[in-house]
């Protein structure tokens, strides 16, 4: 048996510490890209699926926000918004009060 019970393990030892340092590696490379100057200027603010390879987006270049249609072939620029979207926080405070309605339903 060329190879013994130590060298096997050893190897498997050796094999897991490079996947965690790789994956440690890749997790670093993220962090650090998210950061970058260029992040901050375009963002997608909202996202609408309309099927299984087809988006709506709204992303803000800048100043500028722009409805964008993703499809499977293409990427085309619908319209620019004449003025920002408000910010998704006051739908969320809608919906939240919408889900307390239904639980105060469900409860009578």
């Amino acid at each position: 048996m060329p190879f013994g019970g130590d060298g096997l393990a050893s190897l498997s030892l050796t094999s897991a510490v490079i996947v965690v340092l790789l994956w440690g590696a890749l997790w670093a490379l993220r962090r650090l890209h998210g950061g970058t100057a260029a992040s901050r200027d375009c963002a997608v603010l909202r996202a609408l699926t309309l099927g299984p390879r087809e988006k709506l987006l709204v992303v803000r270049v800048g100043a500028r926000h722009l409805v964008v249609g993703v499809g499977s072939a293409a990427v085309s620029l619908l319209c620019e918004l004449e003025e920002p979207l408000p910010p998704p926080e006051a739908n969320d405070q809608r919906l939240r009060e919408a889900m307390k309605a239904v639980k105060s339903w469900r409860r009578a």
